[in-house]
């Protein structure tokens, strides 16, 4: 079973330099415009090292 990340919109700080986007291997961390909270594409992985780069807590992985 895979598993896919996803983000909390009402936990992310919507950061322009956001760790856990930085941490993905496949850039899977994407949005709409600046300011707005990241979304996590389906090219996602599922391999959590955004949820360990979060400072927040606000990436799940289901």
């Amino acid at each position: 079973m895979s598993r896919h990340a996803f983000i909390d919109p009402g936990l992310c700080d919507s950061l322009a330099v956001c760790q856990a986007r930085l941490a993905c291997p496949t850039n899977s961390f994407t949005r709409e415009e600046a300011g707005e909270p990241w979304y996590i594409s389906p090219t996602c992985l599922g391999c959590g090292r955004c949820l360990l780069a979060c400072d927040r807590q606000a990436i799940k992985l289901i």
